[in-house]
């Protein structure tokens, strides 16, 4: 039962960067966006569900939190995603007709903006303390162990989510997106509105972003601004990389390696030889995966050649 218990938890995990490597291949994968605010929309989802669920602190260690309203968890769940949108199109409003290193300059910077306001608006977020108890779904009521039941319910949002940015990407908005991927001028020569179309990218990936951190918080009980630090935004490019930028389903293997070495690693005994080195070798296999993908198979293990093709041909 302990080993299922720790499969199920990996699992959970699994799932929920899932949700944000979906996320981070609308814009990348399918718009040729360089965003790195990515850990920005997964925290706001996070503490949006903590602060909407749970009641004002009581007293602080270093500072109280005043704001919370108690409300209902799907309350949280519903509102965490749409906050998180709101930023993703907020960001894209001021930057969207920005392009490469200048984009990823403006998120990255979005992204170091949202962490210190985290830390220093603690009568909201309780700075860099933890908002503990944060309620679970349906706990206590659910007739199975409930680490089950929050797979199954990480699994169908990770099974929805990738049908419907499928059925994006396919369709005729996901073909005006790689057409902006792939050369803006053109969709617009044609009349497409491009500035229209990077919004909602931006704001669907932000969206799903913002439900992966919802659904982190109501399971972990408690979070804290180190959970979503800039390097979780690195590990989900390591996996859109590896899996193939612009495959939804390359994305979940990209992210099912990464938690895996992260994770897996978590198990080796400590009177291991290097065992305390473990972190730094976690980061070393990441990038082993990384300079073999691209060196080997430069479009990803699952991602498209004429993709990459049409990126390298713009100046013939």
């Amino acid at each position: 039962m302990a080993v299922l218990g720790l499969l199920l938890v990996v699992g959970i995990i699994t799932g929920i960067y899932a949700l944000l490597s979906i996320g981070l291949n609308m814009h990348w994968g399918d718009t040729g966006l360089l965003n790195f605010a990515h850990a920005s929309f997964f925290a706001v989802g996070a503490y949006t569900s903590a602060i909407l669920t749970t009641p004002p602190a009581s007293s602080g260690l270093l500072a109280t939190r005043v704001v919370g309203w108690d409300l209902p968890v799907v309350v949280g769940m519903a509102t965490a995603p749409v906050l998180a949108g709101v930023l993703g199109v907020g960001i894209a409003l001021t930057s969207v007709r920005l392009e490469g290193d200048y984009l990823a300059m403006v998120t990255l910077s979005v992204a170091e903006m949202v962490r210190l306001g985290i830390h220093n608006e603690a009568w909201l977020t309780s700075g860099t303390q933890q908002i503990k108890n944060i309620p679970r779904p349906l706990s206590g009521v659910v007739p199975v162990r409930y680490d089950l039941f929050y797979f199954a319910l990480v699994a169908l949002a990770v099974a929805v989510g990738l049908l419907v940015f499928r059925r994006f990407s396919t369709g005729p908005f996901g073909r005006v997106l790689h057409a902006i991927r792939e050369d803006e001028a053109v969709p617009r020569a044609l009349g497409k509105d491009t500035t229209r179309f990077k919004l909602k990218s931006f704001g669907l990936g932000a969206a799903i972003a913002g439900l992966a951190g919802s659904l982190w918080a109501h399971y972990f009980y408690a979070i804290a601004p180190s959970m979503f630090a800039p390097a979780l935004t690195f590990s989900i490019w390591a996996a859109v990389i590896i899996g193939g930028a612009g495959s939804y389903g390359g994305v979940l293997v990209g992210t099912a390696f990464i938690v895996g070495v992260r994770q897996g690693t978590r198990f080796i005994p400590a009177d291991v030889p290097f065992s305390g080195d473990l972190p730094y070798i976690r980061l070393m296999l990441i990038g082993a995966a990384l300079i073999a993908v691209l060196y080997f198979r430069p479009q990803g293990l699952f991602g498209d050649e004429e993709r990459l093709r049409a990126g390298s041909m713009e100046g013939e």
